[in-house]
């Protein structure tokens, strides 16, 4: 059966931006019984004038030499999915559109030379599992549309129940009011596509992501701050949600993880992100959740992060490959300022295996900046759209969110490549889908910054899928009954080149009495560090317990 329903845009989404769906109510209409002519009791009846009711008037197709250039969908990027009468083909399209997540539609009009102004209605047709759905909107129309400006054609919010797979659409102009009656019918129908509909261009996928934010109580010196998460949640899931592509963003607040150390120094800023490594392997988190840390050092800044002589205010962990044993480096931290929201999606992204945008304008410049990158001066490319926020972003104006730039937003190149992160991350679900971790089986974890700095710690799983064995590193176990070394996966944090390291457990690791770890490079010999002072996260409770 072939439904069909028809609704208002202001009524379904983006009412901020549209007028009330209901008719204004003056003063007159909420009066009773009262005649305003006669200041007395109104009889209900209708004064005859004896002449004959006007005709109503009944749309019809816009006339006048209008004509739709372009149909645009912006679920955070502009993706033109029709133009010049027909749709636009997968292969020319510029991004993905993501399912069941809002998205905004953009109507272009070319008016020609003689247009005359005019209130028009467009009308929306989406089809999608045998139920139509019409949106409309009415606007005075008196010149081309602009990209800058929302107004200036027509728009509609199209609500994530109906962006799915198969979605179809088509938009049709009409006239509003009498007046073009003599006018001749168009040769090509102010429509688009000009017969039948196209497709939106809904992918299948299923894009999620999940976060779990971790509070910072931290205390040092007469520094005594612990961050409410829950004061900064929206801020931080709208900035991710805006500019990934998903339909939806699991957000969990942790409970407060306490911090006793210095971190108004690059190696407190190090150590956390190596301890907040550690939290979500502690913590039993599925391979595919990040871990953010939110930290208040009292405003100080931390400039010694070999950038420049510019205060560093967030780091990951790495940026990581696409498997599950990348799991242990999707953390990262951030400084609480006012630029906290910003910072959490750039270090997220350097989480999902995004690097350093290089950019025009930035006080300080990235290091380790993606030479594949587009557009020029790091500038977005296209116009871009808040789903929830209800904002344009100018692509000229805006650099890309991995850029040092101050105003950012997503590039379409940067929503691609996370997008197929996003997916395949979606795919794993929960931990029933992780391979087992066995009982003699893990790997050994250290961070070693140029400092001299180390922190060491054991994980489940095995070797990173995506990196190959340094040629260079190598992990010593030094044990009471002799010293084994293992080759190492060496990879380098984004900001100050603090080194990874990653080495799998020897067999018979359980059973043996560990006395240190050191590492040997290509300078030699590191200083060995306590057996003691690893923290072993390799092994489950569950498997502790049956031990």
């Amino acid at each position: 059966m072939r439904n069909t329903t028809s609704t208002s845009t202001s009524c379904v989404l983006l009412t901020v931006m549209l007028c009330a769906c209901g008719d204004d109510q003056g003063a007159g209409a909420e009066a009773g019984n009262e005649d305003p002519t006669t200041g007395g009791e109104s009889t209900g009846a209708e004064p005859t004038t004896g002449e004959p009711e006007p005709e109503p008037f009944v749309a019809f197709p816009a006339r006048g030499g209008i004509k739709i250039s372009k149909v645009e969908a912006n679920p955070g990027v502009a993706v033109p999915i029709g133009k010049a009468g027909a749709e636009v083909s997968g292969a020319e399209r510029n991004a993905f559109i993501p399912r069941e997540r809002d998205t905004l539609i953009r109507v272009y009009l070319d008016t020609p030379d003689d247009w005359v102004e005019r209130e028009l209605e467009a009308r929306l047709l989406l089809t999608v599992d045998g139920v139509d759905t019409t949106l409309t909107q009415k606007l005075l129309i008196s010149a081309d549309s602009r990209e800058s400006g929302l107004n200036s054609g027509f728009f509609f919010g199209v609500p994530k129940e109906l962006m799915r797979p198969g979605l179809r659409y088509q938009v049709a102009l009409w006239e509003t009011d009498f007046g073009q009656e003599d006018l001749p019918e168009p040769a090509e129908p102010a429509s688009l596509p000009f017969t039948g509909t196209a497709f939106v261009g809904v992918e299948s996928g299923n894009a999620e992501m999940r976060v779990v934010l971790v509070p910072v109580d931290y205390s040092f010196g007469s520094c005594k701050k612990v961050v409410d998460g829950e004061a900064h949640k929206e801020a931080f899931e709208d900035g991710l949600f805006q500019q990934n592509a998903v339909k939806n963003v699991e957000f969990t607040i942790r409970a407060p993880y306490k911090v006793a150390f210095d971190m108004t120094s690059f190696n407190g800023l190090s150590k956390l992100v190596s301890e907040i490594s550690q939290l979500r392997t502690a913590d039993g988190a599925d391979p595919n959740v990040y871990y953010y840390g939110l930290f208040d050092n009292c405003g100080t800044c931390i400039g010694d992060g070999g950038i420049g002589g510019g205060c560093t205010v967030g780091l990951a962990a790495d940026i990581t490959g696409d498997g599950m044993s990348d799991g242990r480096f999707r953390a990262a931290v951030g400084q609480l300022n006012g630029g906290a929201a910003e910072t959490f999606v750039h270090e997220i992204g350097h989480t999902q295996g995004r690097r350093h945008i290089a950019c025009s304008g930035a006080g300080v410049q990235a290091q380790g900046t993606d030479p594949n990158y587009p557009y020029e001066g790091g500038r977005i490319g296209v116009w871009g759209f808040g789903v929830r926020d209800f904002e344009l972003r100018h692509p000229t104006v805006n650099s890309d969110y991995m850029s040092y730039c101050g105003q950012t937003w997503v590039s379409d190149w940067q929503w691609n490549a996370t997008y197929k992160r996003i997916l395949t991350l979606s795919g794993w679900g929960t931990a029933s889908v992780a391979p087992p971790v066995k009982k003699d089986g893990g790997v050994m974890i250290g961070a070693i910054d140029p400092s001299g700095q180390q922190v060491w710690w054991t994980g489940p799983g095995k070797l990173s899928e995506g990196r190959t064995l340094s040629a260079t590193h190598t992990v010593v176990f030094e044990f009471a009954d002799g010293e084994v070394e293992a080759p190492a996966q060496v990879s380098v944090r984004e900001h100050y080149p603090t080194r990874n390291i990653v080495a799998e457990l020897p067999e018979g690791f359980e059973g043996r009495e560990l006395l240190g770890v050191r590492l040997r490079d290509e300078d030699g010999e590191h200083e060995s560090v306590s057996g003691a002072a690893i923290r072993r996260l390799h092994v489950s409770d569950t498997l502790k317990s049956a031990h």
